[in-house]
């Protein structure tokens, strides 16, 4: 298993932790629009690890089970 953040390229010691991410994770993000049939995915969508690959992971599997979620509840009616 590689560790990452202990090589030169990946993780060079002058980069810090940005700080604009004041909006990632919003609540608002984590709402369907189009009358549900637009479900938002992105790593700045995540609650979660935002502004990295993890978080858009998250959000990906966050976004999928809200259509799941969505469709067995059409399917009910």
């Amino acid at each position: 298993m590689q560790d990452w953040s202990t090589e030169h390229w990946t993780s060079p010691p002058q980069v810090h932790r940005l700080n604009d991410y004041d909006h990632f994770g919003h609540p608002l993000y984590q709402r369907p629009t189009l009358d549900g049939r637009l479900h938002w995915a992105s790593t700045e969508t995540s609650t979660e690890y935002a502004g990295h690959i993890e978080g858009a992971l998250t959000a990906g599997l966050r976004a999928a089970q809200a259509v799941l979620n969505g469709q067995a509840s059409a399917n009910r009616r």
